[in-house]
């Protein structure tokens, strides 16, 4: 998977379909009987709005004096049909807020689906998927993105539906009152309806791009909050600026183009209704004149006829704007799907068992990986560790020492060969038992937004606040901890700011000994601490860790020599193994590297 930079527009694969608008719908599933509530509601409340203009015809034909004389029982029919009107108006406003309570509700209920999938299938993707695209750009499908889709499902969509409901039926009663004038209002709405949908296709292509540039943006910002501390130190701050400053200009005039395309619509959908219902009214009247069909048209239904002309013409008008919104809302929908299709490379088979560890042993047959195709790292790989052995990992930086513990964990799939634990291939169990059974401390550190005694926890979410505490007395980090002002409660940021370098270390060494795992990785887990501390906790090598089987990559000589075997990785495979004794006698490229470190 080619890598996409902050500055980088994402080209997306597959393109919005109708396809995507049903799967997008399908998640009202699960909320039809709210939907075809919703749906009835609006429908009713479509037909008591347009009701009391038929009430007026009668007013006007019935009640009203002709002449100068008022009808036999003109007073009592026009108290019986002011009161229908009240109640049918008041009828109407009910529907109204019932109709908008329930969609606002549904709407909300898919959205929350939608972002929950969403953040499932985030969980699932591979480390390549994240090492392939900035932060920035996977957070704003989640938030902006979703966000946008439940303004669409609350509000665009609940008035497209009414207003074309609205439209239907007041055409029907146009047909049932003049005929020729029903006909018009449909065959003059054909050319604008054409004209909507030419400018709907360039507002997606420009909002496609809208989001590309809004997306870099947003991803430029991700990673400078991130890297706040090394722009300072660097002091970048200036330049960083002038970079925003681009960025934003271009999603400027990104937004700018789409913005014309959107308010395109506003004066063609209002000028266009106005002007084709007007012609199709004169063309009506002309026809009715010149043929005289209209001989039997009262004053009543004239008044009718023209109220819902404009009621149609507005309806249409309404529903131009919302299409707007959805030609717009179509490269979202992109995105969000481009997320939840993507399939992990790293895929559980579906016959895959747990892993059941009985001895720890660890081998590695012919091993060949990269991460970018055509790149390799590692190259044929063969490495067997016994049972409780401990092997430290040493060599240049960027020989793949990290990356062969990431390739035991399965955070990426090999390219060719099989690692087993235990003779068990890891590509044949599940990930959960095989993470849960190899345990990580990665080089990066990181705590997260809570107590400290919550970070200890995350590892095993059921433990006592007694095992978190025992977990770091075994790290020795209980001492620190006790001098904060809380103690184990007391809350830290997510970058754990608050804490030193070694601190962090020792919670997340903490972290991982309460999850007990039969294999440990240790990354560079005691490049932080000083040089006392790092004496204890090594102390736990010959004690807590016994009897584990444990891979160290570290830099330091009193580390590394106490390892039962030392592999030094170069040239894309492992370049020497042995004790510490063993590869001192043999005087090779370890001898000099500790050579080097016993100098620092």
């Amino acid at each position: 998977m080619g890598r996409n930079l902050y500055y980088e527009d994402e080209i997306l694969e597959e393109k919005f379909n109708s396809f995507m608008f049903k799967r997008l719908l399908s998640y009202a599933g699960e909320y039809r009987r709210d939907y075809i509530k919703a749906a009835l509601l609006m429908a009713l409340a479509a037909f008591l709005s347009l009701v009391p203009t038929a009430v007026n015809m009668k007013i006007i034909n019935d009640v009203l004096p002709k002449d100068g004389v008022v009808p036999d029982g003109a007073g009592r029919l026009a108290v019986i049909l002011l009161s229908l009107w009240i109640t049918l108006s008041l009828g109407a406003v009910l529907a109204d807020f019932l109709t908008s309570k329930v969609s606002t509700t549904v709407g909300n209920n898919i959205v929350c689906r939608l972002r929950e999938d969403l953040f499932k299938k985030l969980m699932e993707l591979s480390f390549d998927y994240y090492d392939s695209r900035p932060a920035g750009k996977i957070l704003v499908r989640i938030t902006n993105y979703t966000d946008e889709l439940a303004n669409f499902f609350i509000n665009n969509l609940l008035r497209i539906i009414d207003n074309g409901l609205v439209m239907v039926i007041t055409i029907i009663c146009i047909c049932f009152t003049e005929i020729h004038m029903a006909a018009a209002g449909i065959i003059v709405s054909i050319p604008l309806g054409i004209l909507l949908w030419a400018v709907a296709k360039a507002l997606h292509r420009y909002s496609r791009i809208d989001r590309n540039k809004m997306s870099n943006r947003t991803a430029f910002v991700a990673e400078d909050i991130n890297g706040l501390e090394v722009i300072k130190a660097f002091n970048r701050e200036a330049l960083n600026d002038q970079i925003f400053i681009e960025l934003s200009e271009k999603y400027h005039k990104a937004f700018m183009n789409t913005t014309r395309y959107r308010e395109l619509f506003f004066p063609l959908s209002f000028a266009g209704v106005r002007i084709l219902c007007s012609v199709a009214m004169y063309i009506t009247a002309l026809f009715v004149i010149t043929h005289n069909n209209g001989a039997g048209l009262t004053l009543g239904a004239l008044v009718v006829i023209t109220t819902y002309m404009q009621r149609f013409s507005h309806a249409v008008y309404v529903v131009c704007q919302q299409l707007q919104s959805i030609a717009s809302i179509t490269s979202n929908i992109e995105r969000i799907f481009e997320v939840l299709d993507t399939e992990s490379d790293i895929q559980e088979k579906k016959d895959a068992r747990d892993l059941s560890v009985t001895a720890g042993a660890v081998e590695f047959k012919d091993v060949t990986f990269s991460y970018i195709n055509g790149t390799t790292v590692l190259e044929n790989i063969n490495l067997s560790v016994k049972p409780g052995q401990m092997v430290a990992l040493v060599g240049p930086t960027g020989a793949g020492k990290t990356t062969i513990v990431s390739l035991l964990s399965r955070f990426y799939d090999i390219d060719g060969g099989s690692i087993l634990i235990d003779g068990t291939d890891i590509r044949d169990v599940t990930l959960g038992s095989l993470r849960g059974s190899v345990g990580v401390m990665m080089q990066d550190t990181f705590l997260f937004h809570g107590e400290i005694i919550e970070n200890i926890r995350f590892s095993k979410p059921l433990a006592s606040d007694e095992e978190c505490v025992d977990a770091a007395k075994k790290v020795f980090a209980h001492d620190f901890i006790m001098k904060k002002k809380d103690g184990y409660h007391t809350v830290i940021s997510g970058e754990g700011t608050e804490l030193s370098a070694g601190e962090r270390q020792l919670l997340s060494f903490a972290r991982l000994l309460l999850m007990d795992p039969d294999i440990i990785i240790l990354d560079e887990a005691t490049s932080n601490i000083d040089t006392e501390t790092e004496r204890l906790v090594q102390k736990l090598f010959t004690t807590v860790l016994k009897g584990k089987t444990c891979f160290i990559i570290a830099h330091r000589l009193s580390t590394i020599q106490n390892a039962d075997r030392i592999l030094y990785i170069d040239n894309k495979g492992i370049a020497e193994d042995g004790s510490h004794k063993e590869l001192m006698e043999k005087q090779g490229m370890y001898y000099h590297l500790a050579t080097a470190m016993g100098r620092m």
